[in-house]
C-alpha cells in the first residue's frame, strides 16, 4: 500500500469517526474504505471520493444490494451520501 493510500485511508477513518457510515460498525479491524465512483469509472482515491464501511456493507456494495445514490461533498469537507438498500433511500 503507497504512503499516499494510508494517508487517505486515515483521512477517511478519522472523517467517520471509525465507524462504518451504513451500519455504524466500529471494529477498526473490519473496517475498509470504498471509493465511491469507482477507478474504472474515472474516479480518483481522494478522501472525497471515499467512505468508510465495514467489510459487510463493503460487501453488500460490490454485490449490488447496497447502491450508492447520491453523494455531495459539503462546505466542511464532508461526503453526504444517499443509499439505497431493499428499494429505501435513506441519507448517511
Amino acid at each position: 500500500m503507497s504512503r499516499k493510500t494510508k494517508l487517505i485511508d486515515k483521512q477517511v477513518f478519522k472523517k467517520s469517526e471509525g465507524k462504518c457510515r451504513v451500519c455504524g460498525e466500529t471494529d477498526y479491524s473490519t473496517l475498509d474504505v470504498h471509493r465511491i465512483k469507482e477507478g474504472k469509472n474515472g474516479g480518483e482515491y481522494t478522501r472525497h471520493n471515499s467512505v468508510c464501511l465495514c467489510c459487510k456493507c463493503h460487501r453488500k456494495v460490490h454485490d449490488g444490494q447496497i447502491l450508492i445514490g447520491r453523494y455531495y461533498l459539503s462546505s466542511n469537507g464532508n461526503n453526504l451520501l444517499s443509499i439505497i438498500e431493499n428499494g429505501e433511500e435513506k441519507f448517511i
